[in-house]
């Protein structure tokens, strides 16, 4: 991306949190009914002979960083498409004075069609090897023989001393709400939750109160128990084992794994595949910082 459009991204943004505009979610239907109607060929503007088509504007978005998805649909557009009509006026002046004839760019224009075909296959054969079908066959053979560890959920009363603690656990016996009581009573910050922890391993809490919360069964209550922070009541809501955590949260991190590794294996069948032979008489290194070398 060229600074002119660099310019005219950032004018985007600033505009749009100036004024507090953010971009909306498209309704599938009308989305769908969009992608049926326009192919891309569609003109946004005419510059002299050249025309500057949706698919110009399109193919320039994806070139743009994600936090553009922030910006409103038609303000970036906009930018643009204005954009587009700066660089193609120019374009259509270099061409006037045969700059497309230099060596310095017919080397550039090689370069950016060898780049853009690599890319272009390497992508192509990324989408072929690495499917939904194998990223889940990895997740199951990932999480096969998963072991989680158990987790409680509770809640607690804490307060200063083990007297009243005491207190609260003969409130409990008779028939007192736990939760009401932890908002009445717990000087701890989740008092006002009623006490609610939610869950947690063993090794998130400290000692004696992990120990006590994991020798209870589900709906116990334990006798005083006493931290650094004070005295607790604990009661257990509930308990599970850990489970690993979903498909659909793996799932990116797997594909970019996967996708590392077979791009490297793509890029080695290849090269296999051709005769290559490195020149071992080669011009001084430092000439590849030159800019004379390629103009």
């Amino acid at each position: 991306m060229n600074y002119r459009l660099k310019g005219a991204v950032a004018l985007a943004f600033a505009t749009t949190f100036a004024t507090g505009a953010f971009a909306q979610e498209v309704p599938e239907a009308e989305l769908k009914a969009a992608l049926e109607k326009y192919d891309g060929s569609e003109v946004l503007a005419t510059v002299g002979d050249q025309k500057v088509t949706l698919s110009d504007a399109a193919m320039i978005y994806t070139t743009l960083p994600a936090e553009v998805g922030r910006v409103p649909a038609e303000q970036l557009m906009s930018g643009i498409t204005d954009q587009l009509i700066s660089e193609t006026a120019l374009y259509e002046r270099a061409l006037e004075e045969g700059l497309d004839d230099s060596k310095e760019m017919k080397n550039r224009l090689a370069a950016i069609r060898r780049s853009a075909l690599a890319e272009a296959y390497l992508t192509k054969q990324l989408e072929e090897r690495i499917t939904e079908e194998s990223l889940r066959e990895q997740y199951d053979a990932m999480t096969k023989d998963f072991e989680g560890e158990k987790e409680v959920n509770a809640r607690h009363i804490l307060v200063k001393t083990e007297a009243e603690a005491k207190e609260i656990v003969e409130e409990l016996k008779d028939g007192g709400d736990f939760a009401k009581l932890a908002a009445e009573k717990s000087t701890g910050p989740s008092g006002p939750n009623g006490g609610s922890l939610g869950w947690f391993a063993k090794e998130a809490m400290v000692a004696p109160f992990a120990e006590a919360a994991f020798s209870l069964k589900k709906g116990a209550i334990s006798a005083p128990v006493q931290t650094q922070f004070g005295w607790h009541v604990i009661k257990v809501e509930d308990t599970r084992m850990q489970q690993p955590p979903p498909f659909e949260t793996l799932a990116p991190q797997m594909r970019q794994q996967a996708s590392q590794v077979a791009a490297q294996e793509i890029i080695a069948e290849v090269r296999e595949g051709l005769e290559i032979e490195k020149e071992e008489d080669t011009p001084p290194a430092f000439l590849v910082r030159q800019p004379e070398m390629f103009k």
